[in-house]
């Protein structure tokens, strides 16, 4: 197996963007299967929330009292459950796979917006690492799009596919690729999975990352090609 080039440590997700206090928006698939598709390849991003003045702290509860109940989804996607609240859904449900309307368990929602605390709990507590949801999205796929490589290894490490493909063939590692996440590519190519594999379009994560202006993925994703066929030209002598 050919290791890819080291990246400086990152400790953090790729994705340097701040999570917003607000009810977040589910992960809901963007991907419609139509004849207007463009491309294959169209990113599960969650919806961006638009904060109010009481949820930002510019006004005080008192003179706008606003009550927000959260879904056991949402509280794990704001990383705001506890190992008891777990085991209260645990035994309510009798499966943490639980799914919301949208057909997304909580270990998905705790994937998609970065909350390792709560993909731990999650999958301690038997949560499926490779559970899906619609158009075949797994955890490790919305970990990758949001560039959150510390998922990305724990899910990886837990028995995630490496190499599982959405349903029009698009895997973590071109996820990662085309939103330019270099600590998440790195972590993906570590399992030495296969880097060729194409989407129905034909597109593969380097492509994508060119196509979608990467260029740090793009970076990335040709210092292991040059490893591969480096080590491929001695190995022959």
């Amino acid at each position: 197996m050919v290791t890819p080039n080291t990246l400086p440590p990152n400790t953090n997700s790729d994705d340097d963007e701040s999570s917003p206090a607000s009810v977040r928006a589910a992960p809901t698939s963007t991907l419609l299967l139509d004849a207007k598709r463009k491309s294959a390849f169209l990113p599960y991003r969650p919806q961006s929330t638009v904060l109010t003045n009481l949820q930002r702290g510019n006004t005080e509860a008192t003179f706008c009292p606003v009550e927000v109940t959260l879904s056991f989804h949402e509280r794990a996607g704001q990383g705001e459950i506890t190992e008891d609240q777990v085991k209260t859904e645990l035994g309510r449900h009798q499966n943490i796979d639980f799914k919301d309307a949208h057909d997304f368990t909580p270990l998905h929602w705790a994937a998609s917006y970065g909350q390792l605390n709560s993909v731990q709990l999650l999958v301690s507590a038997g949560a499926k690492v490779n559970s899906l949801a619609p158009d075949l999205i797994s955890p490790l796929l919305l970990a990758a799009a949001g560039g959150h490589n510390e998922i990305v290894r724990f899910l990886l490490e837990r028995g995630a596919h490496s190499n599982h493909m959405d349903i029009v063939g698009n895997t973590a590692l071109m996820y990662a690729a085309a939103g330019n996440h270099p600590h998440t590519c790195n972590e993906l190519l570590a399992r030495d999975l296969d880097f060729s594999a194409t989407n129905e379009n034909g597109e593969t994560a380097y492509a994508l990352a060119v196509e979608h202006g990467a260029h740090l993925a793009q970076a990335l994703l040709e210092q292991y090609m040059t490893a591969i066929l480096t080590a491929g030209t001695f190995g022959g002598i």
